[in-house]
């Protein structure tokens, strides 16, 4: 009889160092204000290592370096864990498990710490000052091993639920996709893999962390179908793939927060979609997937807020005084207007007469300034109410 793996036993947190003397914690702030050639020293030293994490991309090495080493002297200072780093040694531990890292080339890649944490703090303290330094080591090194020790249980117990699923090496061959630098390279290898078409058309959805849960138990219902979806775990989301199948609004994932890319030809379009659709996700609005072509407008506002405040404001300036309901039936039409260019079916949307839809679109010229059938001044208009509005009613 074969026994099931036991999660192996986690360990408790490491305790912040306590501060022995203010030397101590203004050299650690001298080494903080260093951080980029930290990570810089970290990236080269793991470099040298040689093989083991060619599956992992540059990026990400760099964005967890400056994390771990943010973590470690925030620990030595004494200081509180920032809630964004509580969880650090569990989602560095889990990510290596999936991109297939060896348990052995992990460790000695977080062991580098203590010596970049070393080598830096050579740096900044002056040549007299030594002997303090070298008082300080153990609790360096200390620091250095309960984190090591914390990453290692999170990487062995996601490593034996890994060995578990069957999607264990999907998820390893989706990992060298996403981290490849020329998708092309890897992307027919990696389909076969996956058993899946390196030439056919496919859809990304990105789902953020709030709504993935809801969003997994829908697309479990069809997983065992012809068009069931590849699912990969960032730390913000979860990304779901598969070929192009159907139209938004028959969508599984229709009325989850998230964002859709479809029409991508080719598997290797996917690593470069699945990063668009983590740039548009903070945009997506509640209860419905959007596709990139929709959330242009609120992209565009946030981009120019900072060069034109107030823009916005003053262009919709003429619909404050008007009341509550007619200008959302305002708003609503023109917005349905700007779907189509069409009045005839924006009435039909709307189950309007085709003259309430002009007497609306009239009304927006003259309050506004800006005419829904000139193309600028509806681009204009649209971004205005995304960025006063936010996501705006589409009802009429």
């Amino acid at each position: 009889m074969t026994s099931t793996p036991q999660p192996a036993q986690s360990v408790q947190p490491a305790q912040p160092a306590q501060p022995k003397d203010p030397w101590w914690i203004s050299t650690l702030a001298d080494l903080r204000d260093d951080m980029d050639a930290l990570v810089e020293d970290f990236f080269e030293r793991l470099r040298a290592v040689g093989s083991g994490y060619e599956d992992v991309s540059e990026a990400d090495v760099r964005a967890t370096a400056r994390e771990t080493l943010t973590l470690l002297i925030t620990e030595l200072r004494g200081e509180p864990i920032p809630n964004s780093l509580a969880d650090l040694p569990q989602r560095l531990g889990v990510r290596r498990a999936r991109q297939g890292v060896d348990r052995d080339r992990l460790l000695e890649a977080v062991r580098l710490d203590y010596r970049v944490l070393w080598a830096g703090l050579t740096r900044v303290v002056a040549p007299g000052d030594a002997g303090l330094l070298v008082d300080h080591a153990e609790v360096v090194l200390s620091t250095v091993e309960d984190y090591i020790s914390e990453v290692q249980v999170a990487f062995l117990n996601e490593r034996e639920i890994l060995a578990l699923d069957t999607r264990a090496n999907e998820t390893r061959a989706f990992a060298r996709l996403l981290a490849a630098e020329s998708p092309e390279e890897v992307a027919a290898e990696v389909a076969r893999e996956l058993g899946v078409s390196a030439d056919a058309e496919y859809e990304v959805i990105l789902v953020p962390s709030a709504a993935a849960a809801e969003a997994r138990r829908l697309v479990s219902a069809i997983q065992h179908t012809r068009g069931r979806f590849l699912v990969w775990d960032f730390d913000d989301g979860v990304l779901f793939v598969r070929p192009r199948a159907e139209v938004l609004a028959r969508h599984p994932l229709a009325r989850t927060r998230g964002v859709v890319i479809d029409g991508i030809t080719g598997f290797a379009g996917v690593a470069d979609a699945a990063r668009i659709a983590h740039r548009l996700v903070p945009y997506a609005p509640a209860g419905r997937l959007s596709d990139e072509h929709e959330l242009w407008p609120p992209v565009a506002a946030a981009a120019l807020a900072p060069l034109l405040p107030g823009l916005s404001a003053r262009a919709l300036a003429g619909l404050d005084g008007v009341p509550a309901g007619d200008r959302e039936r305002i708003i609503g039409t023109f917005l349905s207007y700007c779907e189509s260019g069409s009045v005839k079916q924006t009435a039909e949307a709307g189950f309007v007469h085709r003259n309430t839809v002009v007497n609306r679109l009239r009304a927006f010229h003259d309050l506004t300034g800006m005419d829904p059938t000139v193309p600028r001044d509806a681009a204009r208009a649209l971004i205005a109410l995304a960025d006063a509005h936010g996501d705006p009613p589409h009802s009429l």
